[in-house]
């Protein structure tokens, strides 16, 4: 799993996290039941969120958003 795997490539982080994003902004409350049923995303996203790289913070924040705004939908 992305998450358990700290030699992971950083664009691979990247592209996962965006394709989060894309996924609750593109299906919007269709994807709910994914985001409720798992939480693998909340980990990934904190931890994104600690890094030093300004743009996957970016791109997490914005990705926290989108599934936030699908969550409450």
């Amino acid at each position: 799993m992305l998450l358990n795997n700290v030699c992971r490539d950083e664009g691979v982080t990247k592209a996962a996290v965006a394709v989060m994003g894309d996924l609750a902004d593109a299906l919007g409350p269709n994807t709910k039941f994914l985001f409720s049923g798992c939480t693998f995303h909340v980990d990934l996203l904190g931890e994104c969120l600690q890094s030093d790289d300004d743009q996957l913070k970016e791109t997490a924040t914005w990705t926290q958003g989108m599934i936030g705004r699908v969550m409450v939908s």
